[in-house]
């Protein structure tokens, strides 16, 4: 991997720095809870931290985009499983949906530079690159913010409503 966007020795920084950034998004959201009986953010933001501190096992120098695949998919279901059993809606979505596309771009680069050969950088790899730390971004705001910041809550929530009466209708 000698012809990556951004070079491993700054990838280990804002790897770390996403790390820092969910830490302190768990231990905000366990100050704010402390004396109130919701713990959804908690145990969101406790997944996301285990989850990105887990991922640091995987050596800058030598991955595989799969391995990033496995461990974002392996988290998407801890947060699904999560979100069956608290009623939080609002921080979950924005994790799935960051989640889910980090784990789409990280299966992308696998399929184009370990199935396909592609050594060469084109613009998806600009796009991957800056997606993924956007994503990033937003999944660490939510815990913060904590507003549909983005309207995916709203959005997906008119979808719905639309489909039930579609399905009503016809």
């Amino acid at each position: 991997m000698d012809n990556l966007l951004i070079p491993p020795e700054v990838s280990i920084y804002i790897g770390v720095f996403v790390q820092w950034s969910f830490l302190m998004a768990f231990l905000y959201s366990l100050a704010t809870s402390i004396n109130n009986p919701q713990k959804q953010a908690v145990w969101l933001s406790l997944v996301m931290v285990v989850s990105y501190c887990l991922s640091t096992i995987i050596d800058i120098y030598n991955f595989s985009y799969i391995e990033l695949f496995c461990y974002d998919v392996i988290t998407l279901f801890f947060i699904l499983f999560l979100r069956y059993y608290l009623p939080e809606k609002r921080i979950s979505t924005y994790l799935l949906f960051g989640l889910s596309i980090n784990s789409l771009l990280f299966l992308a680069m696998h399929i184009d530079v370990f199935v396909r050969g592609n050594y060469e950088p084109w613009w998806f790899w600009s796009l991957y690159t800056v997606v993924i730390n956007i994503m990033d971004i937003i999944m660490v705001s939510i815990f913060f913010i904590k507003k549909d910041f983005l309207r995916f809550v709203y959005v997906i929530d008119k979808l719905a409503g639309f489909i039930m009466r579609a399905k009503q209708g016809g």
